[in-house]
């Protein structure tokens, strides 16, 4: 927790009219935090602020990608709405979120007065890190439900000694792939609950990992829960299990050992789940009434692999709730990036069985953040939300095709800026593009002198398409374009990207970059990971000094 001492000086008690807008002091704020209405408490700078100090209970909401996102993050436009940025300066940040939201039909947004530094000076609890409340969440689980934890040391004693042992990490494939334990197969998120436990004399030790801590926290536990009775979270996952030099496999396979449960079976487990736990299972026709209710805000996820055949059906500005694809387990690991609107409704989709909908339900239910249903039936399609994203879909005004965009490369006739995320950037880009993110367009200047054009891109092309935007508005007798379809679509088309830069390319700084640690390689890699280990182990106790955050844990007699 970051920690100050109080300052009464720094922001009265009363709320008062900032420069461009309405704002709120940060007692009040405090204050509506501790009530059960909707409000989205949005942090506007971008994630390397973000992690330096931030709200217990604020989404990071990055200027830079806040008119893509807002839509899926705070899809109902008079939901009450706070930003947050470094100081709350008539420049900064929030005030530029303000009127931007304005503009897009949101009509009741606040700025924090004097943003995170007065909150904190104000003696209020702040946090640094990312993800931060999902995985202090995690933490107080353990101790709640009492997971059983195995050590590395003690886990490779057992192997070694040849234990019945089967070694599950619960991750996402690609993370699975990037580094993993030798001997361990992958079940992502619900997807172990899914599958036919074998019986065996004596009972094999299911060993539950991921990368740290919360994902193999959240799969034990729940394994447990579901009947498994020697289960253990493998503590500090692989990261630990690296440091201690054991043996690790990179772009591991996956030999997928367990079969799939009978629906029979997975309907019992569901259904056992459900009814110890009292979660609120409701009809098609329940979530059709809630969608016409105007002054609630709904979200709804379907939890089935998008693989087995239903698209994902998003929208960016629909308050009706389009129904979004997010795989089982996911949704409540990216919790914090998916839901904007703290206390609003939760619908979550699943086959007939509802298991991953009941473990989702579950486990979001003592989050505390939102209502949660699970629904006993199929998603009805809006066609309000069809329209729309054909409307997006069709939007390349402005745009240059690969071809028009490679004989401008070729002739050396513009510049090409790449406005997409730093991750993506350092995995690969057009070449010799330049790089700045979309909320620090100022920084072209140097290009702007050259009187060359100037082509945006970004990994789908929407990002670039506003910065073109954008750059228009802000330099009306410069020429700007975007490439559609983006970086993706260029790579389709079998055309050149590369994965380095020269420091002249950086126009600005990864600002984007919240610190991942699966981002640290060479020399510092342990050092950066033990530190890592050490702040995760101890950010639960941090986090449960904030009253405003509430979690509501189930009754329980222990695993």
């Amino acid at each position: 927790m970051v920690n100050a001492a109080p300052n009464e000086t720094v922001q009265s008690a009363q709320d008062s009219a900032a420069p461009h807008g309405s704002s709120i002091s940060p007692h009040s704020l405090r204050q509506r935090l501790l009530d059960t209405r909707e409000l989205a408490l949005l942090d506007v700078r971008e994630a390397r602020q973000y992690v330096d100090a931030h709200l217990n209970l604020a989404r990071l909401a990055p200027l830079s990608t806040l008119e893509l996102e807002i839509g899926k993050q705070v899809p109902r436009t008079s939901t009450p709405v706070v930003l947050v940025d470094e100081r709350g300066e008539s420049n900064g940040p929030a005030h530029r979120a303000q009127k931007l939201l304005g503009r897009l039909g949101y009509d009741d947004v606040s700025v924090l007065a004097g943003g995170v530094q007065a909150w904190i000076g104000a003696g209020l609890p702040a946090i640094d890190g990312y993800g931060t409340l999902v995985k202090a969440f995690g933490d107080l689980a353990r101790q709640h439900f009492a997971t059983p934890v195995i050590r590395g040391e003690d886990l490779r004693s057992r192997l070694a000694s040849a234990h019945p042992t089967t070694l599950i990490d619960a991750r996402p494939r690609t993370e699975f792939e990037f580094l993993s334990l030798q001997g361990a197969d992958n079940y992502p998120g619900t997807e172990l609950s899914l599958r036919h436990w074998p019986e065996a004399e004596p009972e094999p030790l299911w060993a539950i990992n991921c990368f740290s801590r919360t994902r193999g926290i959240i799969g034990a536990t729940t394994l447990a829960l579901l009947g498994r009775r020697n289960v253990a979270f493998v503590e500090d996952g692989v990261m630990q299990w690296a440091l201690e030099r054991a043996p690790v496999v990179q772009n591991a396979g996956v030999a997928d050992q367990l079969p799939p449960a009978s629906d029979e079976t997975l309907h019992h487990r569901a259904s056992a789940l459900i009814d110890r736990y009292g979660l609120t299972v409701i009809s098609p026709d329940d979530v059709e009434r809630f969608r016409e209710q105007a002054d609630r805000t709904l979200y709804a996820f379907d939890l089935r692999p998008a693989s087995e055949g239903r698209p994902s059906q998003t929208s960016q500005t629909s308050p009706t709730a389009a129904v979004r694809s997010v795989a089982g387990g996911q949704l409540f690991m990216h919790f914090e990036n998916l839901i904007g609107t703290r206390n609003a409704r939760i619908v979550l989709f699943d086959d007939p069985h509802r298991l991953r909908a009941a473990v989702t339900a579950f486990w979001l239910s003592q989050l505390n953040q939102a209502e949660i249903f699970i629904v006993d039936g199929e998603p009805r399609v809006d066609a309000r939300d069809e329209q729309r994203s054909d409307a997006r879909a069709d939007d390349t005004q402005d745009g240059l095709t690969p071809e028009a965009l490679a004989d401008l490369i070729a002739s050396q006739k513009a510049h090409i800026v790449d406005v997409g995320p730093s991750l993506d950037y350092e995995t690969h880009h057009l070449p010799g593009a330049y790089f700045v993110l979309p909320s620090a367009l100022g920084r072209l200047s140097p290009l702007l002198v050259t009187g060359r054009p100037i082509v945006f891109t970004s990994p789908d092309g929407a990002a670039a398409r506003l910065a073109a935007r954008d750059a228009r508005e802000q330099w009306p007798g410069h020429t700007f374009a975007w490439l559609t379809r983006g970086t993706k679509g260029w790579q389709a088309q079998g055309r050149p990207t590369e994965p380095h830069w020269t420091p002249l390319q950086l126009l600005g700084p990864f600002d984007d970059d919240w610190g991942s640690v699966m981002r640290v390689a060479g020399p510092r890699r342990n050092r950066v990971w033990a530190d890592y280990l050490v702040w995760e182990r101890e950010l639960s106790a941090r986090v449960r000094q904030d009253p405003t955050v509430q979690f509501r844990f189930f009754e329980t007699a222990g695993l």
